[in-house]
């Protein structure tokens, strides 16, 4: 019975922290949107079509402009003093966020952005067990410090300082290795495939 209940609180967390990034997104989207709809009005007002495929004039317009600001951000994004400032606000403010670089490594190797945040999958043996992780940092010539996540919320879990003779790299995307503890470990075989007795540190 506790391990069910242990179940359903993790499975419910780990809905929570899936849902909430997108909710709070779609809601900034949304009133984003509603602010530029309001600026454009006039100009949506002297267009004689007012709706196109059931979308405002309006709507469109603002969601076109939306776009617009978005690339624009994109092209200063590359320029040397937004580079300084987006760095300055990910070391002091989005670092403290739990599991931030790990999430903006994964998103960024998934949109095909190369990322400095990625980190090695590795398989780490803890107790005779082996469990998969991250590879977060490298403490000296014989200690590593590895992020185990939990099962099935991922962004929840715990750190190791584990000897390198413990641990075996894998040739692994970070998604591939969230993949297998969203699922339990179902399908774990095809995802690994093969690489538990190949891999070495």
């Amino acid at each position: 019975m506790k391990s069910i209940m242990s179940f359903i609180k993790t499975t419910l967390i780990g809905g929570l922290f899936f849902v909430i990034p997108v909710v709070l997104l779609a809601l900034i989207i949304g009133k984003v949107l509603d602010v530029f709809r309001k600026l454009v009005a006039p100009i949506a007002d002297k267009i004689p079509i007012e709706a196109i495929g059931g979308i405002t004039i309006s709507r469109i317009i603002a969601l076109l402009i939306l776009l617009l600001v978005c690339f624009i951000a994109g092209l200063f994004a590359h320029t040397k003093k937004i580079k300084e400032l987006r760095k300055w606000i990910e070391t002091n403010i989005l670092s403290h966020i739990p599991g931030y670089t790990l999430l903006k490594g994964m998103t960024e190797s998934a949109a095909g952005i190369e990322s400095d945040d990625l980190k090695d999958v590795v398989l780490v043996n803890i107790e005779e067990v082996w469990q998969i992780g991250f590879l977060m940092d490298k403490i000296d010539d014989e200690l590593c410090s590895v992020y185990i996540p939990g099962a099935p919320n991922p962004m929840s879990g715990d750190v190791f300082f584990v000897k390198n003779e413990r641990l075996k790299i894998l040739d692994l995307p970070e998604l591939s290795a969230m993949k297998i503890y969203k699922k339990l470990g179902l399908d774990a075989k095809k995802i690994l495939n093969g690489q538990v007795n190949q891999s070495s540190f």
